[in-house]
């Protein structure tokens, strides 16, 4: 008996149909294809062909029901499937279905529909874990376990399911039609799958039905859709990409500016979007802002006052050197307020941008009082990151912290969650706030009012909004914003 559930999205039958219409799956079926849910739940998906026969008028004895496949992990969810068509339909499955994980089948199919789990590898539980990095290397999404333990950690097992499902179990020109999550697209993390290939095994992108604005699965927030691939089959430039407006689907073009790139959207015939590219210096690399990894409440202070030249109270308690503590820009600083609401801790030195040693923090005596009422706190913060600089000694360090926090200069935007890109330049030491916002470095006003300038160009932000990533998390990260600046300024401009 197999209790583990992973991401499980059941699909409701309109959306099965929607499925089975778009990409004549029916069709497929009764002309002697056979049709394997890889990840069937309760059968949904694989109920929602035969129901369909139904409505088009066969009766049960005229369905190719033993054409029907499917695997499920869940044992009670795969006893319900088969409880399903054995009194819906009066078909014995137990040949048909079985209760195992996709990881382990081998064999294939002319057709592949499912809906796999959506869920981050990061969130994946504790005991898929482990067998599921060795998957993420065997099919060719990542080169080694470290990957999953940094960007690749974002990396959803649909992913996973999908690129394991085209590779095995689906035969040479076959089919394959998934609900799924659209970062896979959209989000730097999946680069590797986007490009299309296992091996030298290669697929491709048939086209995408985005369903913004519509609510298929219920009270899920990820940005999803429906999407059709082939086998052994080359990847067009330009992939349809409808999008659901004013009661009907609009065709767009979705194109990736390099192999693994993500997907743009446009609404122009052959997927064309312009962006500019500006050129910079190597050490004006977007970054992330400050992160505590869980400890805000040691390292940022709603209250600041001066006490002297060289000491500061914060929340009307505790006593700092000035020298370590800076304001935090907040969403108020983009709008009306050009004064600080909150400040952050930073033990850090200012001129290498690296953790204070343990012999720098003694020689500061108010700051390593502080820090040690709450050394317990920060020694049990979560994380691969974090803790290296924990097991060296260094609890006290954060992450997103490095020389280019000192810079006189700092060109700051929101990055998460909104749908306009208002990049603005603030001087001296204020610090970006986690992945809320994102920041390039400048060590020259001129330099600094210069970028601002090229950042404000409309076309970027509508390069942006063309990445269907406006509202979500990843709106502005640095990776989106690196891909459009050339690293390479030359000699002559320093």
């Amino acid at each position: 008996m197999n209790n583990l559930s992973i991401g499980a999205v059941y699909t409701p039958y309109k959306w099965a149909k929607f499925a089975i219409e778009r990409y004549d799956l029916f069709d497929d079926w009764i002309a002697g294809k056979t049709i394997f849910d890889p990840t069937m739940g309760e059968g949904h998906l694989l109920a929602a062909l035969v129901q369909y026969g139904f409505e088009r008028g066969y009766a049960p004895g005229n369905l190719p029901i033993q054409r029907l496949f499917g695997a499920e992990l869940n044992t009670a969810a795969y006893t319900r499937a088969l409880e399903k068509f054995a009194h819906a339909y009066d078909a014995d499955m137990r040949t048909n279905f079985i209760n195992s994980d996709i990881m382990a089948l081998g064999e294939s199919f002319d057709v592949v529909f499912g809906n796999p789990p959506w869920c981050n590898f990061v969130d994946l539980p504790a005991e898929y874990r482990e067998p599921a990095k060795k998957w993420f290397i065997e099919y060719d999404l990542v080169d080694n376990p470290q990957a999953l333990l940094l960007g690749g950690s974002r990396m959803d097992i649909a992913a996973l399911v999908i690129q394991k499902c085209i590779y095995r179990n689906l035969v040479p020109g076959g089919k394959a039609v998934f609900f799924l999550p659209l970062s896979l697209f959209l989000n730097d993390a999946h680069a590797r799958f986007r490009q299309f290939k296992i091996y030298d095994s290669v697929y491709s992108l048939r086209s995408v039905y985005d369903f913004e604005n519509l609510e298929v699965f219920a009270h899920i927030s990820t940005r999803y859709g429906l999407a059709c691939f082939q086998k052994q089959s080359t990847q067009s430039e330009s992939i349809p990409w409808y999008l659901f407006g004013k009661d009907t689907w609009t065709e767009h073009r979705g194109a990736a500016r390099e192999i693994g790139g993500s997907l743009l959207i446009s609404s122009d015939t052959d997927g064309s979007i312009n962006i500019p590219k500006i050129q910079v210096s190597p050490d004006a690399k977007p970054r992330q802002g400050i992160n505590p990894c869980g400890a805000i409440g040691v390292f940022v202070f709603d209250k600041y006052e001066e006490m002297d030249t060289l000491r500061c109270r914060v929340n009307d308690i505790y006593l700092l050197p000035k020298k370590y503590v800076y304001p935090l820009i907040t969403k108020n600083n983009f709008k009306q307020s050009a004064l600080p609401a909150k400040w952050v801790l930073l033990p850090y030195n200012d001129k290498t941008g690296k953790p204070l040693t343990p012999s720098e923090l003694d020689n500061a005596p108010l700051l390593r009082d502080y820090l040690r009422q709450f050394r317990d706190i920060l020694i049990n913060r979560k994380g691969t990151l974090i803790q290296a600089y924990i097991q060296r000694g260094i609890w006290w360090a954060l992450l997103g912290v490095g020389k280019y926090n000192f810079q006189k200069y700092k060109i700051v935007w929101e990055a998460y969650g909104k749908a306009s890109f208002r990049p603005q330049l603030f001087a001296g030491v204020w610090q970006a706030n986690q992945s809320l916002q994102a920041f390039i470095p400048c060590a020259e006003e001129s330099k600094a009012e210069s970028l601002l300038a090229q950042l404000s160009d409309p076309a970027i932000e509508q390069y942006l909004l063309s990445s269907k990533m406006a509202g979500t998390m990843s709106w502005a990260q640095p990776g989106r914003i690196s891909s459009i600046l050339d690293f390479t300024e030359s000699e002559k401009s320093h």
